[in-house]
């Protein structure tokens, strides 16, 4: 909020505010307590701890994407984002997406973006398994929310899905139609979420007796095209594979699109298309004209929204103990 807009929400010349804030002698006690007060509720603060001069604070949040492939923002992150703008907007925070490649330079680059002090806090998206930067938000006590977890996540602010039980829900809503052929399109473990599904979709398959075999395992990254190729070159590979479970809305997508394919094609040896779960894939039409299962949890611009929620209590002070949110998945049928 500027000045300007202060001064006409106070009813007071832009003059009267400017001069308030610099502790002008002319102005009133009554008034300048008046400004004062709206100025600190609007972000304002002292430019130094000797000094009367009140400029507005920075209150602009940082999210931070890691950058391994050539699509790094999918449609979910997208609209978390999406979500998450708007929230913060509404509080008077600017909302910064920056990508950090997730090589050497990692921490070198996310150094300098700290170091750099032009925000108010940060969000982490895709948290990893050991991620550093979250190691160095803790030590430097940054205020930061995470859309993930990691085996830290007892120290800080996060939003999670139940991922475990996502991969658990998944392998088991499969046999409960009859699928006994099953493969798994998943990412890198190096990411927590994907750990953590990959973990349920086992142990679930130990529990039923069903085995999976590590050639009915693909993994792939976060890039549509690419993911399509491997999901088609998978499925001609594996002529008995009935169902798949895709761990990222990416690779349902990419999975029921080489699906569909495969079947209209004269390569087909196949009865039934196969079946297709994904984790966290929206509810929207090129989803429902494909007829994926989805394993959801809240519409991702009312995640983005909490998250923006949480970013804000963790930068006023509440516990992060107070700010740790585990979602439970369910489960949407969609399509034909």
């Amino acid at each position: 909020m500027s000045i300007k807009e202060i001064a006409t929400q106070l009813e007071l010349s832009v003059s009267t505010v400017s001069r308030a804030l610099n502790d002008y002698p002319d102005i009133s006690p009554s008034t300048k307590k008046r400004v004062l007060k709206e100025a600190a509720r609007q972000g304002y603060k002292l430019k130094g701890p000797e000094m009367a001069h009140w400029v507005q604070a920075k209150r602009v949040i940082t999210a931070i994407i890691p950058c391994q492939d050539t699509q790094y923002l999918d449609p979910i992150l997208s609209k978390v984002l999406a979500g998450t703008r708007h929230a913060l907007q509404a509080e008077g925070y600017l909302l910064q997406v920056v990508a950090i490649d997730t090589g050497k330079q990692e921490l070198s680059e996310f150094e300098r973006l700290v170091k750099a002090g032009d925000q108010d806090g940060f969000l982490l998206l895709r948290t990893r398994v050991n991620d550093p930067k979250v190691h160095r938000l803790l030590k430097l006590n940054v205020p930061f929310v995470c859309y993930g977890r990691t085996e830290r996540a007892a120290q800080f602010a996060w939003l999670d899905l139940d991922n475990y039980q996502v991969g658990h829900l998944s392998l088991s809503r499969l046999s409960e139609q009859g699928h006994q052929k099953i493969g798994v399109v998943s990412v890198s473990e190096r990411y927590f979420f994907a750990q953590e599904r990959r973990r349920g979709i086992q142990d679930a398959a130990e529990q039923i007796g069903l085995s999976l075999a590590s050639e009915q395992w693909l993994e792939v990254g976060f890039d549509e095209e690419e993911s399509y190729l491997a999901c088609a070159e998978f499925l001609l590979q594996h002529p008995d594979i009935t169902a798949l479970i895709c761990l990222t809305s990416t690779s349902a997508r990419a999975a029921a699109l080489a699906a569909m394919r495969l079947h209209n094609s004269q390569l087909n040896e196949r009865e039934k298309p196969v079946s297709v779960i994904g984790c966290d894939t929206p509810t929207d039409e090129l989803t429902a004209s494909m007829g994926i299962t989805s394993i959801q949890q809240a519409p991702p611009a009312q995640l983005g929204k909490q998250l923006a929620e949480m970013m804000v209590a963790r930068i006023k002070g509440t516990p992060v103990k107070d700010l740790q949110v585990v979602l439970a998945p369910g489960v949407v049928t969609i399509g034909l």
